[in-house]
């Protein structure tokens, strides 16, 4: 090309136009340059969002401390960066947000509020869009926004009702549910006692959040029973709800529900309608995770010591007096009912089978 242009500057008459030739060359040169780089840079970001969202979901699976809101807000924020790789807004998806979904679930089994975000999100979609899956979660976040008012509302008034001069509370582990909610009553006397939860001690991040409101107490798991009769009840979070009214949450709050039945203590799990657990619903199995040994003990020298780090529990619903939520105040059956007939269900039956 440039041989055929030198030989355009050799005849003068057209010296000119062939100048006008070689700048439009030269354009047409650096153009093909700047489409290349933008195609390198396209190329490199797109790879940058997928490892973005493997390390995000990677994070929820290895997440020791965060309560089910914060990984909700993970779960969205991965639909968010799968979003930001399509350039058709009307493209089918469908198979791609199908996947991401399912290595969302697997990443915490028996974390339910997962289930359902992704059940609100592609529930009864046939055909999944960008633009159809951005209308669905500007649709979430307002309808998350009633079912926690709804929340706030009941557990304001079941504290209103049960107040005397002052309460007595024991609660277990990290609720993040549960410190948004004392949050916003701090005109109640209340004092409260705080297992430290073993093995990682997510109690003092709760201990630590509340005595900057109300006078808490720190104490080791096994005193739960030196403190028990001094209580007015016990209030713990929800990681799961099975199908019979069980509640799956951190180890040890079986023995404490269990403790203080014996006590008439009356034991409230708190948390949205979203902790219903899908798998459950359809009879699959729920399984409890258990993480590192080395989370309890270490000694790499004694091999025949057995050592197990069950991270969750599963508490049977008769040791449950209520389970406070955006459906109300309920006892574990009443609670089934309701959240029957408010959630919907049917979308996930298939999706087991994928």
């Amino acid at each position: 090309m440039i041989a055929i242009v030198l030989m355009w500057f050799m005849n003068e008459r057209s010296f000119t136009f062939k100048l006008d030739i070689w700048g439009e060359v030269i354009k047409i040169l650096n153009n093909q340059k700047l489409i290349t780089f933008k195609e390198s840079m396209s190329e490199r970001s797109e790879q940058m969002l997928k490892e973005r969202i493997e390390k995000e979901i990677k994070k929820i699976k290895e997440d020791k401390s965060s309560g089910a809101s914060e990984f909700t807000e993970k779960a969205l924020e991965i639909f968010e960066a799968q979003l930001q790789l399509v350039r058709d807004g009307s493209q089918d998806i469908t198979e791609e947000i199908h996947l991401i979904s399912r290595e969302i679930i697997e990443a915490r089994p028996s974390m339910a509020p997962l289930m359902n975000i992704v059940g609100y999100l592609i529930g009864s979609v046939q055909q999944i869009t960008s633009e159809k899956l951005n209308e669905r979660m500007g649709q979430f976040r307002s309808f998350r926004n009633q079912k926690q008012s709804a929340l706030e509302s009941n557990f304001v008034r079941f504290i209103k009702e049960n107040a005397k001069n002052s309460l007595r509370v024991m609660t277990i582990s990290y609720s993040s549910t549960l410190i948004n909610l004392f949050s916003k009553i701090k005109d109640y006397d209340i004092e409260f006692y705080v297992l430290e939860s073993r093995p990682l001690f997510e109690g003092r991040r709760t201990a630590q959040i509340l005595s900057k409101s109300y006078k808490t107490n720190l104490i080791v798991d096994a005193a739960m029973g030196y403190f028990m009769e001094e209580m007015d009840f016990i209030l713990f979070g929800i990681d799961s709800i099975l199908r019979d009214g069980s509640i799956i949450n951190k180890i040890g709050t079986y023995p404490l529900s269990v403790l203080a039945q014996s006590k008439l203590k009356g034991v409230y799990a708190v948390g949205d309608s979203f902790k219903y657990n899908l798998k459950s619903h359809y009879g699959r199995e729920v399984k409890i995770e258990q993480k590192s040994s080395k989370e309890v003990y270490q000694d790499s020298a004694n091999n025949s010591l057995n050592v197990h780090n069950y991270y969750f529990d599963l508490t049977p619903s008769n040791y449950i007096r209520g389970i406070i939520s955006d459906l109300g105040v309920n006892s574990p059956s009443e609670f089934i009912s309701k959240v029957k007939e408010s959630l919907a269900l049917e979308w996930f039956e298939p999706f087991l089978k994928e």
